[in-house]
């Protein structure tokens, strides 16, 4: 068989938060430079008020600013905040009306609002959030002639930002509880697993003490048998009474599933999805060679896992590639699709993806000392590989 690739994405974290700022900083900047032309417009027209032109100005830059990431979002916050303030009070203690009220700072501080609602402490949110929408809510005060249409508009403005942030605070944290929750279930099932395998060794061993105990003739191997014989006695107390704790809410576990299943999974496959691509399965013939019980129905359930995503997120798929491979000390697994669209965008990692399947994949996966990739390939389509490794 040949080799599996390892898709040159797998593994690569995701840009700094500098990258992702960029589209922002640039519309803001624009913005900036927009307003200076406006303002310098009103300035031409009012030659008095010239110096307060320049502190809009310089305030919509100072904001716009602290939107980069150069420091922690609180103490950035913080800064927009005590800038934007301070030019609203010079402004209004001068007894100075600015027609342009500050387009540049108001965005800036918007965009500071949104995230300070999303991502920022909740204690520091408050009062942050407070600040910041005060501050929105008073630069067109900075004119005379603002209608009061103006002032209920910004204010709806601020609202809406405000509960987009808390939109998005909200769904990141039931995100996070659903990340736990299912890496919390392949936790429990894997430890029943283990519990299976450990108490079949630990049984025999048990047995064998007695045994070889009965037929001893010295004294002292007799009793060390015997000691062996109660402590493999209490272990296997122990683990079942750990394993009713763990699965007090799953009492009944179906028997595990093993390499020999695979042929069944993928006519399931067929059966449960009438238009589902077709699956081609390429075992090496050593793979499953003395291979692990817990290795066989990691591997087991790494395929169904990964069958059910194509189904689920690549509908025009025609050809699905299931290949596993051994090499040395390892297994690999790779399912392998020929979707034209990739599922997910590269350079995200299962917690970042929307199923929560791989995610549990990847705590088995973790927990046995392997590891579980999935992303989009050079050659194309998409594919979930798992590396596994196999202690002889």
């Amino acid at each position: 068989m040949t080799p599996i690739p390892l898709p040159s994405s797998f593994g690569t974290p995701s840009g700094p938060p500098r990258r992702r700022l960029r589209w922002p900083a640039a519309a803001l900047c624009g913005l900036w430079l927009i307003e200076g032309r406006l303002l310098s417009r009103e300035a031409a027209d009012c030659p008095g008020v010239h110096h307060a032109h320049l502190v809009v100005w310089a305030a919509g830059l100072l904001v716009a600013l602290c939107v980069l990431p150069w420091a922690e979002l609180p103490v950035r916050a913080l800064a927009a905040a005590g800038v934007s303030w301070s030019a609203t009070g010079y402004l209004l203690a001068v007894g100075v009306h600015v027609p342009v009220w500050g387009f540049t700072e108001s965005a800036a501080l918007l965009t500071l609002l949104a995230l300070v609602a999303w991502r920022a402490p909740v204690r520091a949110a408050v009062p942050l959030g407070v600040a910041l929408a005060a501050g929105v809510l008073a630069a067109p005060v900075r004119d005379s002639d603002v209608l009061s249409t103006t002032v209920v508009a910004y204010a709806l403005v601020v609202a809406g930002v405000t509960a987009l942030g808390l939109c998005l605070r909200y769904r990141d944290a039931e995100r996070a509880k659903a990340v736990a929750a299912a890496r919390d279930a392949e936790r429990l099932e894997l430890a029943g697993e283990l519990h299976d395998f450990v108490s079949h060794h630990v049984a025999a061993m048990t047995l064998l003490a007695r045994a070889t105990g009965s037929l001893a003739k010295d004294e002292r191997v007799a009793a060390s048998l015997r000691d062996i014989e109660e402590a493999g006695d209490e272990a296997m107390t122990s683990a079942r009474r750990l394993l009713r704790v763990l699965h007090q809410d799953q009492p009944h576990r179906e028997p595990l599933p093993g390499v020999g299943g695979l042929t069944e999974l993928v006519d399931g496959f067929h059966r449960t999805n009438p238009g589902a691509p077709r699956v081609t399965l390429h075992v090496d013939p050593c793979f499953d060679a003395g291979l692990a019980p817990e290795l066989a129905a990691s591997v087991h359930r790494i395929v169904g896992e990964a069958l059910a995503n194509v189904a689920k997120h690549s509908p025009d798929a025609s050809a699905v590639r299931v290949t596993l491979r051994r090499a040395g000390h390892r297994l690999f697994v790779s399912v392998h699709d020929d979707g034209a669209a990739p599922r997910q965008q590269p350079h995200r990692t299962p917690e970042d993806s929307g199923g929560l399947g791989l995610v549990g994949l990847t705590e088995r996966a973790d927990a046995i000392g392997g590891t579980l990739t999935a992303g989009p390939v050079p050659g194309g389509g998409w594919e979930v590989l798992a590396a596994l490794p196999v202690r002889p």
